[in-house]
C-alpha cells in the first residue's frame, strides 16, 4: 500500500523554492544527514531544543535547551514597548495566547446600580482588577496602596464569582490589553448588580452582601468601607498566588 505524504510549507517574507532532496531530508527522522540543514529546534511540552552541526566536526550533533526568552529574542528583529500605560496598571505580560493586565484600583466612593435597591453611594476597598483575553478577575485588599503579597479577600460586590471572576451577564467586555482595560473596569463597575452572587462576601451579612452597601450608602458620611467586614479568598491567599493562578491556567 503506498503512503501519500502531502507537505505545504509557508513563508510569509519570501517565496521559497525547495529541492526534493530538502524536503527528503526535512521528512527524515532526526539526526538529519543531509549538509543543507544547519539547525533545527525542537518543541517539546514546555522545553525548547536547538539542534545544530558543529562547526568543526561536521558529523558532530549539539542539541542545547533554550529558554523562551531566548526564543523571543531570536525571532524578534523589534523591541517590544507597551507604549504609555494607563495610572494604575502594575503588571503587563503576553502568553502563548492572550495578553494579561494587573490594575490597581485604590479605595473611593462609587454610586452604583444596584437594580431593585436603586443607585447607591458607597465606599468601596482598594481592588484588584486583573484582564486576560477575556476574562476578568476583581478581588478586594484592605492595604491603600497595591503590594502583589497583600491578602486578597472578596469583593463586596454582587455578580463576581468565589474566585473572583467577574459575571458579565449581558454586557460583553472587550479583550485585555492597556488600551482596553479601563473600558473594562468602568463596563463593570456602571453595570447592572443583581441579587446573583452575593453570599459569603460580608462577615455581617453572609447571605447578602447588598445589605452592607445599603447600610453604607444610609451612613452618607462615611467615606471609608469596614475592610474588617471583608472575606478572605481561600486559606488567606495573597494577590500574587491568585494571579498566578489565572497565568498557570491551561489553554482550552
Amino acid at each position: 500500500m503506498e503512503t501519500s505524504i502531502e507537505t505545504t510549507l509557508t513563508d510569509t517574507t519570501s517565496t521559497a523554492i525547495l529541492s526534493g532532496e530538502i524536503l527528503r531530508a526535512i521528512l527524515a527522522d532526526p539526526p538529519r544527514k543531509s549538509p543543507v540543514i544547519q539547525a533545527e529546534l525542537l518543541f517539546l511540552d514546555g522545553i525548547y531544543i536547538f539542534h545544530h552541526r558543529d562547526k568543526e566536526i561536521p558529523e558532530a550533533h549539539i542539541y542545547k535547551c533554550i529558554s523562551p526568552a531566548a526564543l523571543r529574542t531570536a525571532f524578534s528583529n523589534e523591541p517590544i514597548d507597551t507604549g504609555w500605560m494607563e495610572p494604575g496598571i502594575v503588571r503587563w505580560g503576553t502568553g502563548s495566547t492572550d495578553t494579561y493586565l494587573v490594575k490597581f484600583i485604590p479605595p473611593a466612593n462609587y454610586t452604583i446600580n444596584c437594580d431593585e435597591l436603586g443607585s447607591l453611594t458607597v465606599p468601596l476597598p482598594a481592588m484588584v482588577f486583573v484582564g486576560k483575553g477575556l476574562k476578568y478577575w476583581v478581588w478586594a485588599i484592605k492595604d491603600k496602596e497595591f503590594t502583589p503579597q497583600s491578602p486578597a479577600f472578596h469583593v463586596p460586590l454582587p455578580n463576581v464569582y468565589s474566585s473572583g471572576q467577574v459575571c458579565w451577564g449581558v454586557n460583553e467586555p472587550p479583550a485585555a490589553n492597556s488600551l482596553s482595560i479601563n473600558h473594562a473596569w468602568n463596563l463593570f463597575i456602571s453595570s447592572i448588580f443583581t441579587n446573583h452572587l452575593t453570599i459569603r462576601k460580608s462577615q455581617k451579612y453572609r447571605n447578602d452582601v447588598r445589605q452592607q452597601l445599603l447600610k453604607q450608602h444610609k451612613r452618607c458620611r462615611r467615606s471609608i468601607y469596614p475592610v474588617s467586614d471583608l472575606v478572605p479568598i481561600g486559606n488567606q491567599k495573597s494577590v500574587a498566588m491568585l494571579v498566578q493562578e489565572i497565568l498557570d491556567e491551561p489553554i482550552a
